[in-house]
């Protein structure tokens, strides 16, 4: 099925782009010979998000809650950037502390929280 869905866009009158995204770099690597002789040789390298970046993600995912304070988005916004840079991460750091937090019986996640998740 993949080598098909790669072939196509090399055939003649072909209207159709095909757009690969993956966490690797290796990926065309990865796959069978077969379905990696397909693939254009088109690399785009997307650098981690930086503090900043990750702080406006949070706050805009979150801007119709008040549930987060501050200074907890802050402090996941900062770590996630020392590490990864991956927006999936400082979400996911988001969603278990406002879990802990609701365990907790708190009304608001704070710096604790987020340090636990």
């Amino acid at each position: 099925v993949l080598y098909n869905l790669f072939d196509w866009p090399t055939r003649p009158n072909a209207r159709l782009v095909v757009l690969g995204i993956a966490n690797t770099m290796d990926l065309p690597e990865r796959m069978l010979p077969r379905i990696a002789s397909r693939l254009g040789l088109r690399r785009v390298s997307f650098a981690p998000y930086n503090y900043k970046q990750l702080d406006e993600v949070i706050h805009s995912r979150l801007k119709e809650l008040e549930a987060f304070d501050a200074k907890a988005i802050e402090l996941c916004s900062r770590k996630v950037a020392a590490v990864s840079g991956d927006v999936r991460k400082a979400l996911q750091i988001c969603r278990q502390a406002s879990e802990l937090a609701r365990a907790a019986g708190a009304e608001t996640v704070s710096l604790s929280h987020i340090e636990t998740a």
